[in-house]
């Protein structure tokens, strides 16, 4: 035994002393009784004594507890798994009765597959981590953390030893400070003997300009010699193929080019290799910016609605490309050849949530310039309420709580038929139709009124008409909408809506009708219902949820109710439709009327101008101030017309009238349109750096490393750079990377490229670096960077190096036989067990016994009597009760 604080044990000194005084204050108590209460009061002081100086026990471990780490990442072969799995097998008949065994399998995460001492024989192994990686210190730990107490610790690896995630050499040191032993399974006696070609990385310039030639550097390691074919494409269009001979070890292949137009580009290195055995690991990208004259994409929504305004931009030395929809960029990368995107009346349905973030993220984490130009299909009432395209705006598009409209009773009528119970997006139709729903509430008025009901084989109002004073309250009611049965019923919906309506008394009385596209049932009747709707002054608007066999009906039902129709192929574009139909029935988001602008003439955009012949200007779309943006020009009644604000690493603009010949009929032949254009695109364009900044990135394990040389035009190391370095990967997610100086005018970052899936990382990430401009606008430095395949197959041997060190660390060994994975310890070690607990239990039940003794009197010749009258009489005698009674104690 042992005490892990034994200082406490000098409490014995003053317990004597007590003791001792205790043992002559005792009265009124015979002596048997008196010794008895001593004893006791002696047992509970010595107890608690010890307790308090952590009281242990200590004794020798007996037997051996293994665990077993099997990698099951995908750089394991088969026939190193097919090793581990005969060993595992052949070591647990081989296990003695005090030993205990148990089996982890890893790859990116750890996973259990049998609990310690839960492993008698080898079953097949179901769990499956992810193998898009290889974390051998997330494995120790978990390892480490499992053991028990009272017998040897033992880990076996069995892994090929190439790390991709984690540092097993910093798990190992934990792990030896437990006393724990970690053994590996040699992975060199399976060394791969058929040929391996790994392709490392692709190096380039992070910049050049047209016509300038740049030399292409691919490194590639080899266990063989052998020939082969190196290919390059650029943007998937092949422009170059050599002939290359490949030694064992590390080869360096250069192919020259010469940078093509202006714009960003993706290039791509396929290494064909004549001996080679996993192709995977032949590939590498990296990107290229060709600097040139500007370029700008505008998108319209409609075709000709973006004409007037590329033409202007264009007769400024602006390179244009006016596209619809179909022209949306679906990876960031491919944003990276304009200097700035605009939408030209560009409604929000026609993007997809993931197209939004993408350019939101473009803007804020790399630089790109956006602008919103209004229209019908802009700002409110194009559908961007509480988008991310909303974030990146420097105008507000939550109007509803400052002004002044005229009431508005909305009435949302949702098919909830069986069909809307389909899982699109990890959740059912109606939940994300009854979440557009609240999004729609959520922008009303509290002067408003508005009512949300199910239609089914039953039409009920979830959220009966009110004021939407307590927004939350109403949105968990709409949460309750839930699945019936058949189709939604078009006519008694209609006939529950008009009833509903008819009784308010609020100037704009508008349905919006949710329907299946393909299950909208009892037609007949309905057209007739919504003219008499519409003769109360009630307005009708339908959605159709996906194509079908009644969308032409319920189209004819949205004209006949003097209402808009709108398709939604997907439920997630609800949110954004529902939106836009309540600002565009309630005309809540658009001014009409004709207006002169207010203007700053003293804002750079506008200097040059003939402000004085500027024309008016026929409607725009409502937005209220962003706190930091900038405001050059306003119209008549104050509200945002041009604003400009910095987003993150971008600037975007809002220009809430429209560019065509609409609202803006009479701009478009004023003699500064054009000129107005170009200067307001211009200021969204990010400012390129001066060249002083070569920035370039390249791969390391599951890492992305970036390395800046900063310096002046002389040569001279800029030291103390002031710059921030954004990465965004090619879902648009963004993360700063912080960077320390390593040396003169050089330095470095580094981020992670591992995720949960199965991807490894693999994909384009877009780096840029910002450096401080002193004007609000920072400079900006960019490049690419792209991991073109899990890092698991990155090795072509097996890292038998590290291997050794862990083993080393930990006294463990390399081992090949069975009967090595319970051996005794190396160093046999006692276990430890706190015994004080048991030693407080133990004093509180002897410290009532003392209390009983103390204060308890047992009268123990009666009960002696007792017991011994009950013994006579049950033989036929009986005692005398004075006689044979013993004397009381």
């Amino acid at each position: 035994m042992r005490f892990s604080d034994p200082i406490y044990l000098l409490l014995y000194v003053p317990a004597l002393l007590w003791l001792f005084w205790f043992s002559r204050h005792i009265h009124g108590m015979p002596k048997p009784r008196r010794v008895l209460a001593l004893t006791l009061r002696i047992i509970v002081i010595a107890f608690l004594v010890m307790a308090l100086a952590g009281f242990q026990g200590v004794r020798s471990d007996k037997g051996v507890t293994t665990i077993f780490l099997l990698d099951r990442s995908a750089s394991m072969t088969t026939a190193l798994t097919d090793r581990a799995k005969a060993y595992i097998a052949a070591s647990l008949r081989m296990k003695g009765p005090q030993d205990q065994a148990g089996l982890i399998v890893f790859g990116a995460n750890p996973v259990i597959d049998t609990n310690v001492g839960s492993l008698q024989t080898l079953n097949p192994v179901y769990a499956m981590p992810d193998r898009s990686s290889t974390d051998i210190a997330s494995a120790i730990r978990l390892s480490s953390a499992a053991f028990g107490s009272g017998t040897g610790k033992r880990i076996v690896l069995f892994t090929d030893g190439n790390e991709t995630d984690g540092d097993a050499l910093a798990a190992a040191d934990a792990a030896s400070s437990d006393h724990i032993e970690i053994d590996y399974l040699n992975p060199s006696d399976t060394t791969r003997e058929a040929p391996e070609v790994v392709v490392q990385d692709l190096e380039m310039p992070g910049s050049a300009t047209k016509g300038q030639p740049f030399v292409a550097r691919v490194t590639a390691n080899s266990n063989i010699a052998t020939g082969g074919t190196l290919s390059l494409d650029r943007d998937g269009v092949p422009v170059s193929s050599v002939a290359v001979h490949l030694t064992p070890g590390a080869n360096s292949l250069v192919i020259s080019q010469i940078a093509p137009a202006p714009g960003f580009y993706r290039y791509r290195a396929v290494l064909t290799a004549d001996r080679d055995t996993d192709t995977r690991n032949n590939v590498a990208m990296g990107f290229l910016a060709v600097r040139g004259k500007p370029k700008v994409l505008v998108l319209e929504g409609e075709p000709g609605t973006g004409r007037v305004l590329a033409t202007a931009l264009k007769a400024h030395d602006i390179d244009v490309v006016l596209a619809g929809p179909e022209a949306l960029p679906s990876l960031p990368e491919d944003l990276q050849g304009y200097d700035s995107i605009l939408l030209e009346d560009f409604n929000a349905s026609l993007m997809t949530p993931q197209q939004m973030s993408m350019i939101a993220s473009s803007v804020r984490d790399s630089g790109v310039g956006f602008g919103m130009i209004g229209g019908e299909n802009s700002f409110l009432p194009g559908g961007y309420y509480q988008t991310p395209i909303a974030d990146a705006l420097p105008v507000d598009l939550d109007i509803r709580q400052r002004k002044s409209f005229p009431s508005t009773t909305i009435a949302i009528v949702m098919d909830t038929s069986g069909s809307m119970g389909v899982i699109e997006d990890g959740q059912q139709k109606v939940k994300i139709a009854a979440a557009a729903a609240a999004g729609a509430v959520n922008m009303m008025s509290p002067t408003d009124w508005v009512g949300v009901a199910g239609s089914t084989d039953d039409i009920a109002f979830v959220a009966p008409i009110q004021h939407p004073v307590d927004k939350s309250a109403i949105s968990e009611e709409i949460g309750t909408l839930s699945v019936g049965g058949g189709g939604i019923y078009i006519r008694p919906s209609l006939e529950f809506a008009d009833k509903a309506l008819d009784a308010c008394t609020t100037r704009v009385r508008h349905l919006i009708l949710m329907s299946d596209g393909d299950d909208a049932e009892e037609q007949e009747g309905a057209l007739d219902r919504a003219r008499e709707m519409v003769s109360k002054k009630m307005t009708i608007s339908v959605v159709a949820i996906g194509g079908g066999k009644d969308v032409g009906f319920l189209k004819q039902l949205a004209a006949v109710g003097h209402g808009s129709f709108y398709l939604a192929l997907h439920a997630n574009q609800l949110q954004r439709l529902f939106t836009r139909d309540e600002s565009v029935m309630s005309r809540s988001a658009i001014e009409d009327g004709a207006f002169l602008p207010k203007v700053d003439p003293g804002d750079t955009v506008l200097q040059g101008l003939d402000l004085h012949s500027m024309p008016p200007l026929y409607a725009y779309d409502l937005s209220s101030d962003r706190p930091l943006s900038r405001i050059p020009m306003r119209t008549s009644k104050n509200d945002p017309l041009l604003a400009f604000w910095q987003y993150g690493l971008g600037t975007s603009l809002a220009f809430t009238s429209d560019a065509q010949p609409k609202w803006a009929r009479r701009w478009i032949d004023w003699d500064g349109f054009s000129s107005f254009w170009a200067q307001a695109v211009r200021s969204t364009f990010r400012q390129m750096s001066n060249d002083q900044l070569q920035v370039t990135a390249h791969r390391q394990g599951a890492k992305g490393i970036v390395d800046i040389t900063a310096l002046k035009s002389d040569g001279t190391p800029i030291n103390e750079l002031a710059a921030s370095v954004h990465v965004m990967n090619e879902d648009g997610v963004g993360q700063s990377v912080p960077i320390s100086q390593e040396g003169p005018g050089r330095y470095v970052g580094s981020f992670d490229t591992s995720t949960e899936n199965e991807t490894g990382g693999v994909g384009s990430y877009i780096i840029s670096v910002a450096e401080a401009n002193g004007t609000g606008a920072p400079r900006i430095t960019r490049t690419g960077f792209a991991v073109a395949y899990p890092p698991e197959f990155q090795a072509t041997s097996p890292n038998t190096a590290l291997l050794q060190q862990i083993a080393s660390k930990t006294d463990g060994i390399a081992t090949d036989q069975p009967f090595q994975a319970f051996r005794p310890d190396v160093h046999p070690r006692n276990s430890v067990r706190d015994l004080w607990p048991l030693l407080l239990l133990l004093s509180g039940l002897f410290f009532v016994v003392d209390i009983a003794v103390r204060r308890v009197v047992i009268p123990l010749a009666e009960v002696w009597y007792f017991v011994r009258n009950r013994i006579a009489v049950l033989r036929g005698t009986e005692l005398s009760p004075v006689s044979d009674a013993p004397a009381p104690m």
